[in-house]
């Protein structure tokens, strides 16, 4: 491709789009510019561009001339930002895909979308990079597509007088809808590497999501004015609230009109194939179809097994009165109700939209399905005093068999094998306020452990006194026994609220809800053990040898959701560990308790703990100097 000056423009038309093969992560744009011949550009798959677009060359970028603007092709959208995890923060660059290394990557991801199946129409996804030993290259992406041609909530939003940025209609009808559908752009895809779930990933990527939308993306020849997404999940996962988008409602799905819609299709079959139904720029309607179509004859090996008047009859009986068999069948042709969500990529539309809303009266799902999650849960109340350690002791005492060998030690040494006494710790007085969040930790053999085991009660002092508040509900952190889905686990008759338990924790994937514990990694079963101190409505947690088999990256993020979960909830959790280091920024306990041996202990406030490290090692640093 030739080069241009800052202030020269010239245009040139696409002739043909090519790929290099499917494996790659670009396509070859084929252009004249007048009367020369032919150039091309090479660029990524998801550039949005196609053969008859006008391209306008300008200030060293590619752009596509559209009905209200331009859309940029060239440089690719690539912007650097950063996630926290936990107690670690972790550069990242969203962009399009130009790697090989990059589209291996992304499709490997794909494979964790719980629909797994393909996009029809335009489609654009953007990649999340990180750059961490720790983690795979891909850690996310989102994916751009062109927007249903149907949409009930948004016929609702918009069918009034509107205008935007010069664009206007009276009412939305279907002329309109054919006019100006690609002024709306939505999210078909939106996925976060299972261990970084609950991140804020997924917002990240709306947000970058946004952003390309108003400068790379085209349909139609027009550039989008809203951004969309609708999905089952968003019933139970808030992250398109989280990330600014606005409810709207929900679609019609097709329960109400399967029998009729599968009758046509299968009566109709030849003439879709052909293209006579649904011809025209449908926004991928016609593939959509047909892909149903073909899931249809797939299930019901209609002309095989049975005739099309048999399949019908069968449909409409799952449509009154499904059964779990019935519904597998329909899995790939049924669409249930789905909620709609909106963000106005321009300052009318967001306008506009807020307006409507305000109008139309319009409450959030996830908002109401909340209020009805709350107003059936029993939030548990924090302890009512605290929890109080006066000069406790604790020793064990073991008796050993005297044999020859065991009885020259005890000559040796001094020692008693009648009574084998090993003090713990002594003297010790703690005060735990309720609500409060402490970290115990000490090198091993220093009494973590059994300090958990006294405020348990499987263990009772030797000197002092324990005193537990009356309505402590204890809960240890324990792997769960059953064999179970995890949503029948959590869901225990309520799929919404097994839902809202492991979306709490992170656990947000559709495959991981139907997995038994035993078959999740490391660290989603610690998320699993959280969700069950959740489920269990406790109000003081104890938790052991806290995440020492977990790597860096999931140790901060568990430690992060554990301290905001716990202050949530204003429950009492002590902690142990050996390793603080690894997450204590992450974790900011109110409180530390730090066991030096069976006499020494001392208790700091964070910030207390925080003044003491930095001192000892700039003795450490002054030492090594010496």
């Amino acid at each position: 491709m030739g080069s241009s000056s800052n202030d020269s423009i010239s245009n040139a038309k696409v002739i043909s789009i090519s790929w290099k093969n499917r494996g790659s992560p670009c396509k070859f744009i084929y252009f004249q510019r007048d009367s020369d011949s032919k150039e091309v550009l090479q660029v990524p798959r998801s550039a949005c561009v196609t053969t008859g677009d006008i391209l306008e060359f300008a200030d060293n970028a590619v752009y596509v001339r559209c009905e209200n603007g331009k859309a940029r092709v060239s440089p690719i959208y690539s912007k650097p930002d950063v996630i926290q995890l936990g107690g670690l923060t972790l550069p990242v660059h969203v962009k399009e895909i130009t790697e090989p290394e990059e589209y291996q990557a992304y499709r490997h991801l794909t494979l964790e979308h719980y629909r797994g199946k393909s996009l029809f129409g335009r489609h654009a996804p953007l990649v999340m990079c990180a750059f961490h030993p720790l983690l795979p290259s891909v850690v996310g992406y989102i994916e751009l597509a062109t927007a249903f041609f149907a949409c009930k909530p948004r016929r609702n939003l918009f069918d009034v007088a509107c205008q935007l940025n010069g664009v206007s209609w009276q009412q939305w009808n279907l002329n309109i809808a054919r006019n100006y559908i690609s002024l709306f752009v939505r999210i078909a895809r939106c996925v976060v590497h299972p261990e970084l779930r609950s991140t804020g990933v997924g917002q990240l990527l709306v947000k970058h999501a946004a952003e390309f939308a108003k400068t790379h993306w085209q349909s139609g020849g027009w550039q989008p004015y809203v951004l969309e997404i609708s999905a089952d999940m968003l019933r139970y996962v808030p992250f398109a609230e989280n990330a600014g988008m606005t409810y709207i409602g929900e679609t019609e799905g097709n329960i109400h009109r399967i029998t009729n819609d599968i009758g046509y299709l299968i009566k109709n079959r030849d003439r879709l194939k052909n293209g006579e139904i649904f011809s025209g720029d449908c926004c991928g309607i016609v593939d959509a179809k047909l892909s149903q179509f073909q899931a249809l004859l797939n299930s019901y090996q209609i002309d095989t097994d049975i005739t099309v008047e048999q399949a019908l009859a069968d449909i409409k009986r799952q449509a009154q009165r499904a059964t779990l068999k019935g519904l597998s069948k329909l899995k790939d042709v049924l669409v249930f109700p789905k909620p709609v969500y909106v963000k106005g990529l321009h300052p009318d539309a967001s306008k506009f939209i807020k307006r409507r809303i305000s109008e139309l009266n319009v409450e959030s799902v996830f908002a109401s399905e909340k209020k009805m999650m709350i107003h059936h849960k029993q939030t548990p109340k924090p302890i009512e005093t605290s929890i109080q350690l006066d000069s406790v002791g604790v020793e064990f005492t073991n008796r050993v068999r005297r044999t020859q060998l065991t009885h020259k030690v005890e000559d040796a040494f001094g020692i008693s094998l009648d009574t084998l006494t090993e003090p713990i710790f002594k003297d010790l007085t703690v005060s735990i306020a309720p609500g409060t969040l402490w970290l115990v930790t000490g090198v091993s053999g220093t009494g973590k452990s059994t300090f958990l085991t006294l405020l348990n009660g499987e263990l009772s002092p030797k000197t002092g006194h324990l005193r537990m508040p009356q309505n402590a509900h204890i809960r240890t952190l324990e792997p769960i026994r059953s064999t179970k889905a995890l949503i029948e686990v959590f869901g225990k008759g309520d799929v919404g609220r097994g839902l809202e338990l492991m979306n709490t924790v992170g656990l947000s994937s559709a495959f991981l809800y139907v997995k038994p514990f035993q078959q999740l990694s490391e660290g989603q079963k610690y998320r699993a053990m959280l969700a069950t101190l959740l489920a269990a409505e406790s109000n003081l947690w104890l938790i052991d040898a806290f995440c020492e088999n977990l790597d860096l990256i999931a140790t901060n993020l568990i430690a992060k959701k554990l301290s905001i979960l716990a202050r949530d909830r204003s429950a009492t959790v002590i902690v142990t560990a050996s390793d603080y280091t690894r997450f204590l920024e992450a974790l900011q306990p109110d409180n530390i308790l730090l066991f030096q041996g069976a006499t020494q202990h001392r208790i700091f406030t964070f910030a207390e703990f925080q003044t003491w490290i930095k001192k000892t090692n700039e003795v450490k640093i002054r030492l090594k100097e010496r």
